[in-house]
């Protein structure tokens, strides 16, 4: 996902911080062709894979632009082939957003996963739909699910802060959805908002819904690996009455601190979402008697991005077009 802005510019999850206010409430085996790949072609393989960052991403020489590049023509000089999901079905998805005076453009780029689970894109787009967040793309379907949840954006009026997440291909597999979230914070300077990232690992919980495993960074640009904090994690739990989601709250000591929902707003693409105010290392802001702090946030300008994927088979080895 690449944001553009004229001022430098998971619903999936979402961070706050403290502020005075007086309306605050505080593995699948895939088919091989019949000649085996060689040695360094398996290895372009796993490092295109692995390798493709989702947020500004770029492939190789150039980026996936239109829908006429997406698919095996793409590259005719490839040693090998082998099998991927292919994710945006192949075209850039635009969407417009005005924060304050801020126009952000985001590009939604299409791009390749080993393994897909489709079981973890069900739950977020239906907990997702149950409040009243708008989807653009196929609803799952309960046979032969083939829908993969790409991408999602909110905007806290609370704070001030603006969400962009996207599926990562680095940590995503048939057990669990790895999720980036770039988050944009207006509240102190709306012309040159501030840049924080919070990494999300969905995975299933049988029974109860889905837990989600937060990390958080300060980092201006996507965080490397080490500069990720842990956050803790959330169980989300659809209610199915179009009206509330359930959630609760655990700490970086894995305990839990609190159980709350968020809730479908009046008009479309809002809702409330109860949450503990975190601090940049993951840690709750503590209130004046020593508790965790806790805040309803009121979130605008929600949207959700799907799509129908398909098993393709992609070009590997030499060919710099799909390998970065």
């Amino acid at each position: 996902m690449n944001v553009k802005a004229i001022n430098n510019v998971s619903f999936v999850n979402f961070e706050g911080k403290t502020k005075k206010s007086e309306n605050r409430k505080q593995e699948h085996d895939y088919p091989q062709q019949t000649d085996p790949a060689s040695k360094n072609s398996a290895r372009a393989l796993r490092n295109m894979m692995y390798g493709l960052m989702l947020l500004g991403a770029s492939v190789g020489a150039g980026s996936l632009t239109s829908c006429e590049d997406w698919g095996p023509h793409a590259s005719a000089h490839a040693e090998a082939w082998s099998w991927a999901y292919g994710i945006g079905g192949g075209c850039d998805k635009n969407d417009t957003t005005i924060i304050h005076d801020t126009i952000i453009n985001t590009i939604i780029k299409p791009i390749y996963v080993k393994e897909y689970p489709f079981h973890l894109a069900d739950s977020i787009i239906n907990q997702g739909l149950n409040i009243g967040v708008e989807l653009d793309g196929p609803v799952p379907e309960d046979d032969n699910n083939d829908v993969a949840f790409v991408a999602s954006k909110a905007h806290n009026r609370y704070d001030d802060k603006y969400y962009e997440t996207q599926v990562d291909s680095v940590g995503t597999n048939r057990n669990r959805l790895a999720l980036v979230t770039k988050v944009l914070d207006f509240y102190e300077d709306p012309e040159n908002p501030k840049t924080s990232w919070i990494r999300t690992e969905v995975s299933d919980v049988p029974g109860k819904g889905i837990k989600l495993t937060r990390y958080m960074s300060n980092s201006a640009k996507k965080p490397e690996e080490w500069q990720w904090n842990y956050a803790g994690y959330e169980i989300r739990t659809n209610n199915r009455n179009g009206q509330t989601n359930t959630k609760s709250v655990f700490d970086n000591n894995n305990e839990l601190i609190w159980k709350g929902e968020y809730r479908r707003g009046e008009n479309p693409g809002t809702f409330m979402y109860g949450t503990f105010v975190y601090d940049g290392n993951g840690d709750p802001y503590l209130d004046e008697d020593g508790e965790p702090q806790k805040a309803y946030y009121d979130f605008d300008k929600a949207k959700m991005w799907s799509d129908r994927v398909t098993l393709e088979k992609i070009p590997t080895g030499t060919s710099s077009t799909f390998v970065d």
